[in-house]
């Protein structure tokens, strides 16, 4: 009989690390029982059920709720697997830290969860699995609906080495007040140029109406965050992205177009149309801002654009506020990819060489990528958590939030947009939503770090880059400064860092 889901909690305690071993006692091997005939017997033998396959299983809490040990979706799913799942939970927080523990102690599972390729010291040390013919043979599901980029990102040299949940938008949109382009008559910018005229006439004619001068054309969140849009106008990001560029491979914190990026914001704060408070606001003081009101334009992700909606219909209900999401403008003299960095990996499974049974789990991987499964791991057991209803998904809304924590551990498929919409059972919360995703499809930049080795040593990449970019954007050095920080950051250790990771990627994914 089944022994039941086990879900490990992993408390951390003090012990010595330990060389990492060849892999864990728990492993098991598939029971196939032959069938027998006696002498006697004429009639032809009767196949024996195989036994449940145990696949012991890494993976965040997601900081969620632990999962019921007697959840019927977790029986429902080892059923139709022929699986006896043993999770072991372990905190967000601390998730990779913890893996590290485990993996230097000699305790390793048959698959564990991640959000890249495999940490290079596995793949040294011969830990790591290779799926290309595994999934060939018994992987349909996964070959179907896995673009070539998902599976691009987890390689190394032709070899997979894990299975990647696809991820098909950027990371972030701009959202704009459209009623506010109405009330003026102004049409969405589609150059830096044309955002700046927007933007002055938000700071100068009085969109909200009030009679006062309160207006704050566009807001973004301490420390350059939520600022992606406007980086995005010359095709680079603040935050930590890496893209192949003139023979290296480079952080696009001192990419040369980042100069000008903050050129254009210094111009924003110079004609007063960027949030005074930008490199300070907090999120709970810049979402406040949004939504009394008084901001007009602002980057978030795309997955929130009904909630924009939603929250703004609530505070100032008067005003008849439409939040809509918009491409990003094209900066002057740039011709590149627009946007936000985009993944094409949500998550990752990677799978152990020390596991008996690689077959299997590659099937429970392909059960959960079809079409049943990716239905289940969505929305639950039809006639439970969802029924059809001419032809039409009706979630039951209650259900679906006690869903929430097994939905985000199994799912390893991208969105569905038929089940997006049953979600939110709202056409014009779904109309919301599927504008931003049509904005970010077609726009983004991959971040060539997605796949590779952790970083070493960033050798003060964050801290310096916000000092030195603080000071050009607030008019204390001049936009020529951004190129004496860069060579002081090279100097220190950067062109360790650039050159460590161009000799890796021209090994292992230059094509």
């Amino acid at each position: 009989m089944r022994k039941g889901f086990k879900q490990t909690a992993f408390i951390l305690s003090a012990f010595s690390l330990l060389a990492a071993g060849c892999g864990n006692g728990e492993e098991n091997t598939v029971s196939t029982p032959a069938a027998t005939k006696t002498a006697e017997a004429t009639q032809a033998p009767t196949a024996t059920p195989t036994a449940p396959v145990k696949i012991r299983m890494f993976a965040s809490d997601q900081s969620l709720p632990p999962l019921d040990a007697n959840d019927p979706n977790i029986l429902f799913m080892e059923k139709k697997t022929n699986t006896d799942v043993d999770l072991v939970s372990l905190p967000h927080s601390q998730y990779e830290d913890q893996l590290k523990l485990k993996f230097a102690s000699g305790d390793f599972p048959d698959v564990y969860q991640s959000w890249s390729g495999p940490e290079a010291d596995l793949i040294a040390a011969g830990k790591v699995l290779e799926l290309n013919d595994l999934i060939d043979k018994f992987g349909p599901n996964l070959k179907k609906n896995i673009p070539q980029a998902a599976w691009d990102a987890v390689s190394v040299n032709g070899k997979i080495l894990a299975i990647p949940q696809p991820s098909s938008n950027s990371n972030s949109t701009l959202y704009v007040r459209q009623d506010w382009l109405d009330k003026l008559g102004l049409q969405a910018p589609k150059t830096s140029d044309e955002l700046m005229t927007v933007l002055k006439a938000f700071r100068d004619k009085d969109p909200n109406g009030n009679g006062k001068k309160d207006e704050i054309p566009f807001s973004m969140r301490e420390k350059f965050t939520w600022g992606d849009n406007i980086f995005g106008m010359w095709g680079v990001n603040n935050s930590y992205t890496e893209v192949y560029y003139n023979n290296e491979v480079i952080i696009q914190n001192i990419h040369p177009n980042m100069k000008q990026s903050l050129g254009f914001i210094k111009s924003m704060v110079d004609e007063k149309v960027m949030d005074s408070e930008f490199l300070t606001n907090s999120r709970t003081v810049w979402e406040q801002k949004i939504k009394s009101g008084l901001v007009g334009m602002w980057s978030h992700t795309q997955q929130l654009a009904w909630q924009w909606q939603a929250d703004l219909d609530k505070t100032i209900p008067n005003e008849k506020p439409n939040v809509v999401a918009i491409p990003t403008p094209r900066g002057t003299g740039y011709d590149g990819p627009l946007g936000t960095r985009w993944s094409p990996v949500a998550k990752t499974y990677i799978i152990m060489k020390s596991t008996k049974t690689p077959e299997a789990v590659i099937k429970y991987f392909d059960w959960l990528m079809s079409e049943e499964g990716q239905m289940f791991t969505d929305l639950g057991q039809e006639g439970d958590s969802y029924k059809k209803e001419n032809g039409k998904i009706v979630v039951d809304t209650a259900k679906m939030e006690k869903n929430k924590a097994f939905n985000v551990i199994f799912k390893i498929h991208g969105t569905n947009p038929a089940v997006e919409e049953a979600k939110l059972s709202n056409p014009a919360a779904f109309a919301k939503l599927k504008a931003a995703w049509a904005v970010g499809d077609k726009e983004g930049f991959k971040n060539e770090a997605v796949g590779m080795p952790a970083v070493k040593n960033t050798y003060n990449i964050d801290t310096m880059f916000l000092e030195e970019g603080s000071k050009i954007v607030l008019g204390k050095a001049p936009v020529e400064h951004f190129d004496e920080f860069v060579k002081t950051w090279r100097k220190q250790g950067g062109d360790q860092m650039v050159k460590e990771r161009t000799d890796w990627y021209n090994k292992n994914r230059k094509k």
